[in-house]
């Protein structure tokens, strides 16, 4: 009786997706470890990325359970981020993915949808489709030299001297940090550094 009335593993795939989109735009640790610059440059792509790879594990792997989900997200937020949540975020969210996951595979999906509707609306500030792409942006923004030194940082220093019609010596200013923001909004701290303690 149980197994005619699962649905197959792959067929959970897309609706699993917009479940794990959904909960990762609420979770506030990624979102802070994004804003802050914590994944590098293109820390929303490994984000974007991060939702296609638990969403692949999940349905992908007969048996998934939260302990197993919560060693691999941990180990994403540690290597890509440089963040290790303390706060057991990353356990309420492995338990609440692994939750929605059975009720997909028991053909519950409505009562997922009414659930996640009983969370109330959320900001999307990550969405699968959604990438950003550096270096076309460096491109076709060659004419604002400040652009070139906050966005590429992989940019030899002659093509920008160049341009701005500096003196030939390598300018150093903004080449050593990832970004270089004057005004921080009240109430945020800036990180600067890649290291955790």
């Amino acid at each position: 009786m149980a197994s005619s009335s699962q649905i197959p593993l792959a067929q959970l795939q897309p609706a699993f997706k917009e479940i794990v989109e959904s909960v990762f735009n609420r979770w506030t640790a990624l979102r802070l470890a994004v804003e802050h610059g914590m994944g590098g440059q293109l820390g929303l792509n490994t984000a974007i990325e991060m939702i296609n790879y638990v969403t692949c594990y999940c349905t992908e792997n007969k048996k998934v359970d939260a302990y197993d989900l919560r060693e691999v997200m941990e180990e994403i937020m540690d290597q890509e981020f440089q963040t290790i949540c303390e706060d057991e975020s990353v356990n309420e969210i492995s338990n609440i993915l692994i939750k929605y996951l059975n009720l997909l595979k028991e053909n519950k999906e409505d009562q997922v949808r009414t659930e996640l509707t009983r969370m109330g609306p959320c900001e999307i500030w990550i969405k699968s489709g959604n990438r950003i792409k550096m270096q076309m942006m460096d491109d076709s923004s060659g004419t604002e030299d400040e652009d070139m030194d906050d966005q590429d940082m992989d940019v030899e220093p002659v093509p920008m001297a160049r341009s701005a019609g500096m003196n030939a010596s390598p300018s150093t200013e903004g080449s050593t940090t990832e970004f270089h923001e004057e005004d921080v909004d009240p109430g945020w701290t800036q990180i600067r550094g890649r290291r955790r303690r």
